[in-house]
């Protein structure tokens, strides 16, 4: 008996820094920025074919269409994503500015959306000298927070590439949902 106490006991400072791992509740941003790196390279594969390299990311919106803090601070991760040396080595986007992306949008007095119609694509491709506009959208499922990402042509208004990732539903991550 003494013996098994000793094993167990041993087994616990060798199994700790793992059961911290496996039991946290709570996300830091390595995790957000690993899921928006995620997502851009899944979006970056679908597009090779269509040579664009001027995108336009739209902050993400809740299923209200809302500007979250949440969907704010990921697009902004997307947007780090997109311009980062360390995901594209032999690839350079230029993305358009937000602070210039929500002044396009005022002036035209056009809301965030995640899906945008044709006429609306084509004038904002315009107006932010961009091929490609990249939205967003943020789905509390009760069980989890989905994530989706829509690259869409400004010219065809065709769908290019989207994506999908699942966000672990925490405390922290429904109210910066809900928070705008």
């Amino acid at each position: 008996l003494i013996l098994s106490l000793i094993l167990l006991s041993a087994c616990e400072i060798r199994m700790a820094p793992y059961w911290s791992k496996l039991l946290r509740t709570q996300t830091d941003s390595s995790y957000y920025q690993s899921k928006s790196a995620i997502l851009t390279k899944q979006i970056v594969k679908d597009i090779e074919e269509y040579e664009i390299d001027r995108i336009t990311i739209i902050d993400f919106v809740d299923e209200e269409n809302r500007i979250s803090i949440l969907g704010e601070y990921l697009s902004s991760r997307v947007v780090e994503a997109f311009t980062g040396r360390s995901l594209f080595q032999d690839r350079t986007f230029r993305v358009t500015q937000k602070g210039e992306v929500n002044a396009v949008l005022k002036k035209l007095q056009l809301e965030h959306q995640y899906l945008y119609g044709k006429n609306d694509l084509e004038i904002l491709g315009k107006s932010l000298d961009s091929q490609a506009i990249l939205t967003g959208k943020i789905t509390d499922l009760g069980t989890n927070l989905d994530i989706h990402l829509t690259l869409t042509d400004v010219v065809t208004g065709e769908v290019i590439s989207s994506a999908t990732q699942h966000l672990t539903r925490t405390k922290f991550a429904v109210e910066m949902l809900r928070q705008q």
